[in-house]
């Protein structure tokens, strides 16, 4: 218990051994005697003063508590025993022992003022000792009621019984309080892991995750830098970073990072180093910061990476800390297994996309890039227009993706360099439903379909294959309609060469209304032509290499 336990005057030096005895209990108790003019002390083990009533009157204050002085635990030893305490000239008095872990930590000391009080020898001689006039004593006792030894006996006892009852309570209270505590602190890290788990979206970035986990953790553990460091063949790999107030010179972090995770793949078990200009490892991190903790990312005995933090505000880290961050980091690296196997996944499926488009593109060498080009312009048009991440990039599947269909329409017609008959015509029409056809069993990009499906419809009706009208065409197919507009314009075909670029965009801004969804013409207006032509340049050059290399193949054929 955190008890100050002083005299009224000067603090005894010893007055912590007393300290079992919270002084507001013992004020309450001394407020229980005050009223039958009895008063309360405390003194320590060796007899000194420890606690005295500052209101009690001023008979006790200046006449019995000095004479107190010298009672021993000797003298009440006994818990449980209370004992009259004479020698004590005009004072009655008795005491028990204050026992604190099985040693006495006080003597409790119950006083008042002795019926057979009287100016005698023993009296004149006290007060001489302790320059007291003693008529001003004696009008001091006769205004206090007078006691025998049995009465002050009946009330220590009452007072030990009402002390340890006190002290129960108080102690309850304590551990109630530690209970509490505790239980905040195991709200606040089931709430920070329920936070990091609520965060944990596969295909959310690493760095994104990793800087709220680390400013989550700081907010909680209150430590001044907070970095993390993920393994150098992780596909997540990113710059090691430290944040909080506490910083790092240039290159200090990288150094920091590198010789924790040697450490870190020996040990798999969090470190913790209290004063880090005397560790051998670690000490030149000594001059910059004090303290350091450290766990690693690891999932079925393969590190991952570490999480680290610097310097706690107060006291050491311990084994509190590291089982929160090392549970932080459990976490964590289940989210960054899950989002390597999600990038795999995800590379596994774009690869055979791909290839899919590369067999669209070997049907016709003069289209090749052309299921490229219109994912590119698609997801930029998407992202003028502000779309979430999330659609944006399937915009670019689904344009990827747009005329997968035309795998069931016959060579002839694609590669024909003349006008089409309506036949013809018709079998063309056919590939966006045909796409559809082709998607709809693959679950995990059915929410493209529709851009597939409704790509070649147009704003005022005229399209197909379902003649669709203004918003009623899903937006996806409104974006990849006028990307593929776009590059059908801009690019050489069968039947035509490219179109100049300010040709292309008077073409947009006269169809917007009848062909295109006007709000979408006017935002692909806004974009940088410049921007467009680099973008479009750099994948062009690549599709002329592949289709020289398609026609040298043939050649070779």
């Amino acid at each position: 218990m955190d008890v100050n336990t002083t005299t009224t005057n000067q603090p005894h030096a010893g007055a912590e051994a007393a300290a079992t005895v919270p002084v507001a209990a013992l004020e309450s108790l001394a407020a229980r005697l005050r009223p039958e003019g009895l008063s309360l002390a405390v003194l320590l083990p060796d007899g000194a003063v420890a606690w005295q009533d500052p209101t009690a009157p001023q008979f006790f204050q200046r006449y019995v508590v000095p004479q107190l002085r010298g009672i021993t635990a000797q003298d009440s030893s006994d818990e449980n025993a209370v004992t009259s305490v004479g020698h004590l000239p005009g004072i009655t008095a008795a005491a028990f022992a204050h026992v604190n872990k099985r040693a006495v930590a006080a003597v409790v000391v119950v006083a008042g003022r002795a019926a057979d009080f009287a100016p005698g020898e023993d009296v004149l001689r006290a007060c001489t000792r302790l320059g007291i006039d003693a008529t001003w004593l004696e009008q001091q006792a006769r205004a206090l009621p007078a006691h025998d030894g049995h009465s002050v006996q009946t009330y220590a006892r009452l007072i030990a019984g009402a002390m340890r009852d006190q002290l129960r309570v108080a102690g309850l209270e304590q551990e109630l309080d530690a209970l509490s505590g505790q239980l905040s602190n195991t709200y606040e890290e089931l709430s920070l892991i329920y936070q990091l788990s609520s965060g944990m979206k596969i295909n959310r970035r690493a760095s994104d995750f990793f800087r709220q986990a680390c400013h989550d953790v700081m907010e909680v553990m209150g430590v001044r830098g907070m970095g993390v460091a993920l393994r150098g063949d992780n596909e997540h790999q990113q710059e090691p970073v430290l944040y909080g107030p506490l910083s790092l010179p240039h290159g200090k972090v990288h150094r920091l990072a590198d010789e924790l995770m040697d450490v870190l793949r020996l040990r798999k078990s969090p470190l913790l180093v209290n004063h880090l200009a005397k560790d051998k490892t670690f000490a030149w991190l000594g001059e910059h910061a004090r303290q350091l903790i450290a766990v690693p990312l690891q999932r079925q005995d393969q590190v991952l990476g570490c999480m680290f933090g610097l310097d706690k505000p107060s006291g050491e880290f311990d084994t509190v800390d590291s089982k929160l961050l090392n549970s932080i980091a459990n976490e964590s690296a289940i989210y960054l297994e899950n989002a390597m196997l999600y990038d795999d996944v995800r590379g596994l499926m774009m690869g055979l996309l791909h290839a899919m488009i590369s067999a669209v593109d070997a049907k016709d060498t003069y289209t090749c890039g052309h299921s490229e080009r219109v994912a590119l312009v698609s997801r930029r048009l998407a992202k003028e227009i502000r779309l979430g991440e999330h659609e944006v990039e399937r915009i670019y599947m689904a344009g990827l993706l747009h005329d997968v269909g035309k795998i069931g329409v016959p060579e002839a017609v694609l590669k024909k360099t003349g006008k089409l008959t309506d036949e013809e015509f018709a079998e063309i029409k056919k590939h966006p439903e045909i796409g559809a056809r082709i998607l709809r069993d693959i679950k995990q990009i059915e929410d493209i379909i529709p851009g597939v499906l409704h790509h070649h419809e147009r704003w005022d009706g005229r399209g197909y294959p379902m003649g669709l009208s203004g918003d009623s065409i899903p937006l996806m197919g409104r974006i990849i309609c006028l990307a593929d507009c776009f590059d059908a314009m801009s690019s050489s075909r069968t039947y035509r060469t490219a179109l100049p670029l300010e040709h292309v965009l008077g073409e947009i801004r006269k169809c917007a209304g009848t062909q295109f969804d006007p709000r979408l013409a006017e935002a692909f207006l806004q974009i940088d032509p410049g921007e467009i032509t680099m973008m479009l340049r750099d994948h062009q050059g690549q599709a002329k290499r592949l289709i020289e290399l398609q026609q040298n193949l043939r050649g070779g054929n």
